[in-house]
């Protein structure tokens, strides 16, 4: 809120510091306001009519939102002074909507149920902007190339949104897409295929190291086994040691070294169940990693022996790791 008279000596003497983001009386003194916001512009123009095109309206534009196609006809019944419509004007409004619905064309309706069902795997896994606006670009080419028809809208969603999860490096696992669409993982895995064998998407795999924060979180670990974990995948990457292997059994089995270097103990029962996968998966990861990266300075204990260690005092015993290992 901008202030035109000082409220400590009525001077109209107001000054604005553009840098500091405040109003201060000239003759006082008295910073009136401290929560000033740029009023400059944030692009460039270098005459006068690129001064008069470039304006700023509302929030900047999203290939989401612009795809959100909505009828004005239908699910009225309030007038815009907010008085209920009579049960007629309702019956009418409601055979207009259907008439709408039925005018549409194939593609407007089929792009229409992908995007509800996006907003809603957007929802439950909590995706970036980014990733939706992906996955609708993704599903509007296979659209375009005529991939839909005679296929699961669901399914080929979740194939898009699963691979613009892949391109912009979210956590997100196969099993995870296929539990939040309710489809099998053979029938997620066949809708991928269609878009990676009929539109021109680069094989990128997804990084193992970007699933250690969400299974350490899973699991209590502190912040020092995380990145004794990390190390551990980034030099086995460096190796090509990861090459073909699931990254979350990747991810689970470096935690599970990380543990036992650290003393911070998880079973592997107790890695698997948030990692999605079995205790055998996660023992031969194990090995292969400590094998190809010549580790040996841990000790695998077995049964009760093998119980978790839960840390009390993380800031302390991380503390004592770090002047432990000098």
């Amino acid at each position: 809120m901008l202030t035109d008279k000082c409220s400590e000596c009525g001077s109209n003497a107001m000054l604005y510091d553009e840098p500091r983001g405040e109003i201060i009386c000239e003759d006082c003194g008295l910073v009136a306001n401290s929560v000033i916001f740029s009023r400059e512009p944030e692009w460039r123009a270098y005459n006068s009519e690129e001064e008069r095109s470039k304006v700023r309206v509302g929030l900047p534009t999203s290939v989401l939102n612009n795809r959100e196609m909505r009828t004005v006809i239908g699910g009225k019944t309030k007038d815009s002074f907010g008085k209920t419509l009579d049960t007629a004007t309702q019956v009418k409004f409601a055979r207009l909507a259907q008439t709408d619905e039925r005018i549409q064309d194939r593609t407007t309706r089929n792009l229409k149920s992908a995007l509800r069902e996006l907003k809603r795997i957007k929802s439950h896994l909590n995706l970036a902007d980014d990733v939706s606006e992906t996955a609708v670009l993704l599903y509007q080419l296979a659209l375009n190339k005529d991939l839909i028809k005679g296929r699961s809208v669901i399914g080929m969603m979740s194939a898009a949104t699963y691979l613009a999860c892949r391109k912009k490096n979210a956590a997100i696992t196969l099993k995870d897409m296929a539990e939040v669409s309710n489809i099998t993982t053979k029938e997620l895995g066949r809708c991928i295929r269609i878009f990676l064998q009929n539109i021109n998407i680069n094989k990128f795999s997804p990084d193992p190291v970007k699933l250690i924060s969400r299974l350490s979180e899973h699991l209590g670990l502190t912040m020092y086994t995380r990145k004794v974990a990390i190390d551990i995948l980034t030099e086995a990457r460096d190796k090509g040691l990861t090459m073909g292997k699931i990254p979350m059994s990747l991810a689970a089995a470096a935690i599970y070294i990380a543990s036992i270097q650290t003393g911070e103990r998880r079973t592997q029962q107790q890695i698997a169940t948030p990692a999605r996968t079995t205790p055998v998966t996660i023992r031969n990861r194990f090995k292969e990693l400590a094998k190809g990266l010549g580790l040996s300075n841990f000790e695998v204990k077995r049964g009760a022996a093998a119980k978790p260690v839960i840390i009390q005092n993380p800031t302390k015993w991380v503390r004592k790791q770090r002047l432990s290992t000098g």
